[in-house]
């Protein structure tokens, strides 16, 4: 097995679920993400032999620029049921590595350059964020029950 497909296998399933994570469904599909992943995974495998930065710090950066191009300046992130594209740009690059993505604090950090705590602290702020914008239904008790629901007396 070759180098290139060690490191395709390793990074292809992160690229593939960022770009789609960023840029969604088009026409009800994922052809758009998935052609500027592929165009991602060629330009990391060509800049392998140029750099000392770690691989998914490399990897991360030449597929955040594809997909910014791609998106022309808006946050992207459609099908994402959080509305990740109201935060800014570093709290949303840091919930789509770790929350859609799935990357380890330590992942994410490497990728994005800077400490895994700082990773930690950022996606604390941007899930308070989230969380104050989310629509929460004020009848809902912290059990769940809403005004809808009846409790076990009450079906008696």
């Amino acid at each position: 097995m070759s180098l290139g497909a060690i490191v395709l296998g390793t990074i292809k399933p992160v690229v593939v679920r960022y770009c789609r994570a960023r840029i969604g469904r088009r026409d009800g599909a994922f052809a758009v993400a998935d052609l500027v992943a592929r165009e991602s995974l060629y330009a990391v495998l060509r800049a392998l032999p140029e750099g000392h930065d770690p691989l998914l710090a490399v990897t991360y950066r030449i597929a955040a620029e594809m997909v910014d191009k791609e998106l022309d300046g808006a946050p992207g992130c459609p099908d994402s049921a959080l509305d990740v594209a109201a935060l800014p740009a570093d709290e949303r690059e840091v919930i789509v590595l770790r929350v859609l993505c799935g990357l380890t604090a330590e992942q994410t950090a490497q990728a994005v350059g800077i400490a895994a705590a700082a990773v930690r602290l950022v996606q604390h702020r941007a899930l308070g964020k989230l969380r104050n914008t989310a629509q929460v239904d004020n009848h809902v008790t912290r059990f769940g029950h809403g005004a809808a629901m009846e409790t076990l007396s009450e079906r008696r």
